[in-house]
């Protein structure tokens, strides 16, 4: 016995099951989803609900938000979502199964979401959104590499972050996938049916966060074709592939070549 030191004691207790976390900008619209999500059965002791106000200005981004939230919440898994998606077809019973058959076949699973790609390119999806009803691709729970950020779970069982090196409201989702991948980690959709009241946009702030990640990769000295719900693009520590792989007839060849859709 080492009465000076204190032992270590590793736990896997957490105080709730689920916590919601949401940047927001309209408090109505915010409103209306914790609502439904309450009606979904999310009203129970285990779950809470927090939330970034970034109403006139923005006091976090996705990527400052997801590992604030991570350190501080707590539930076992943090629910990191948008203001705009709605609990309209599946409750807190269906997440629960998702979950329990997932950690079944993966019980060190990191991120899981309802809309994502696989290394190759395939879309995998369990949506309703402006761009589809119903949406159903996939064979769920599917591994994918990057899951688009409208609702993101993340297992706080593990040590997960997003890179600081990053900031803005586009690519966290693939910023975490990828971090949890480096660490040996798996990312998955689920068969876990909301709305989404937005189909994404990309303008010039997207731009702007793709050519950010292309260039940590690039610190990085990674190589890799990088393919989201909104893009593909490719980085390298090579300065100039990075350039020619900017025109899209040369992405377009190469996702050819490897046999990316």
């Amino acid at each position: 016995m080492l009465p000076q030191f204190s032992k270590l004691e590793i736990t896997d207790q957490f105080v709730k099951k689920y916590s919601f976390c949401t940047l927001v900008t309209n408090i109505d619209e915010y409103v209306e989803m914790i609502q439904s999500a309450k009606n979904a059965g999310f009203d129970r002791d285990d779950v809470e609900f927090f939330y970034f106000d970034n109403v006139g200005q923005n006091s976090q981004d996705g990527f400052s938000g997801i590992n604030n939230a991570f350190s501080k919440v707590n539930g076992k898994y943090l629910i990191f979502c948008h203001q705009d998606i709605l609990f309209k077809f599946d409750n807190i019973d269906k997440l629960d199964q998702c979950i329990a058959e997932l950690e079944l076949k993966d019980p060190s699973w990191a991120v899981i979401g309802n809309a994502g790609k696989k290394e190759t390119g395939k879309i995998v999806l369990r949506i309703t959104d402006p761009h589809g009803e119903n949406s159903n691709i996939g064979d769920f729970p599917e591994e994918v590499v990057s899951l688009d950020e409208n609702f993101l779970i993340l297992n706080r069982s593990l040590n997960l972050s997003t890179s600081a090196e990053l900031n803005g409201f586009h690519l966290y989702g693939l910023d975490i996938c990828r971090n949890a991948n480096y660490l040996g980690y798996k990312n998955y959709v689920i068969d876990f049916h909301l709305s989404h009241k937005s189909g994404g946009k990309i303008d010039k702030s997207f731009v702007m966060a793709q050519e950010a990640y292309a260039t940590l990769e690039h610190k990085r000295k990674n190589k890799n074709f990088y393919t989201t719900t909104c893009t593909n693009f490719y980085a390298s520590s090579n300065a100039f592939l990075n350039y020619i792989f900017k025109f899209k007839i040369v992405l377009k060849i190469y996702k050819k070549m490897k046999g990316f859709r």
